[in-house]
């Protein structure tokens, strides 16, 4: 058809493809007239990538037809998708990098007193660094938030542990997957609040224990951090108290959640929750 004629002038045949020998023009390895099986292949010519798909009629006058898809842009963007991704890996990959610098450069500071005020700087960075790490070995835009928040407990809070405490900090809940923003949002909130925990909450304690749970649900979930510390009164926490401040920030501007604290002598329960990436696309959809 016209079509095809178009087709072959593109790779480059200067006849007209109408009365040549399918032979000469066949873009496939030739199989010959009589064979009566039904054969596909894929196949690059120049600029182009075509599916070729061979049919026995069992005619004697039309053995076979032959029918060419021009499938050049799916291939295209497959291309591209996988540029991209290797792009966006090698991003993060440089931006989990220079992260971790920072953090390795403000640990060398060698006056005690500094060096106490720069760990929780070191510990938020870290926090950030955690999203970008998997996300840079993924290629994907989300993330397990199990991971991260497993990756914040490895990294982040290292620099608070005391030599004296016998601290069990365990992880609990569903997995879920979340978009990057929420990751980091979340990882920085959790951060802060076991900084807290490191800092306060068992002051002449020899041992202690930290939960940190997740809890899956439709539009929302909630994320919940518990210890069974000395507790304190959260309407005298210090206008000025930066952890908390972090925070509240996160959950309300940047999770759009609502941050709940109950703390007594027996310990101290901070929860918040955050819309979910699956709740965000049926709001969209409405």
């Amino acid at each position: 058809n016209l079509y095809a004629r178009e087709l072959f002038q593109n790779l480059g045949y200067v006849s007209d493809i109408l009365g040549q020998k399918y032979k000469n023009i066949c873009l496939t390895e030739w199989s010959g007239t009589k064979d009566s099986m039904e054969r596909l292949k894929e196949v690059h010519c120049g600029n182009y990538y075509l599916r070729v798909r061979q049919i026995p009629l069992m005619k004697k006058e039309i053995p076979f037809a032959v029918i060419i898809r021009d499938i050049t842009w799916n291939r295209e963007q497959e291309k591209n998708l996988v540029l991209k991704s290797v792009a966006v890996k090698e991003l993060h990959h440089r931006v989990k990098n220079n992260l971790q610098t920072i953090a390795s450069l403000l640990r060398r500071e060698e006056h005690e007193e500094t060096r106490r005020v720069l760990n929780e700087s070191i510990s938020r960075i870290l926090s950030i660094s955690a999203t970008h790490q998997l996300l840079s070995q993924s290629g994907e835009a989300c993330v397990s938030l199990m991971e991260v928040l497993e990756n914040v407990r490895r990294n982040a809070v290292q620099p608070f542990l005391k030599s004296d405490l016998k601290l069990n900090l365990e992880i609990t809940g569903e997995d879920m997957t979340v978009d990057s923003e929420i990751a980091t949002s979340v990882a920085l909130s959790v951060n802060e609040l076991l900084q807290n925990c490191m800092k306060y909450a068992f002051r002449d304690r020899k041992q202690g224990n930290v939960s940190v749970r997740i809890e899956k649900g439709k539009v929302y979930s909630r994320l919940t951090v518990t210890d069974d510390g000395v507790g304190f009164e959260p309407e005298n926490v210090r206008t000025g108290s930066l952890g908390l401040n972090i925070v509240r920030t996160m959950v309300q501007d940047k999770l759009h959640g609502s941050l709940k604290i109950r703390s007594d002598e027996k310990g101290t329960e901070v929860s918040f929750d955050f819309i979910n990436e699956t709740a965000d696309f049926i709001s969209i959809s409405k």
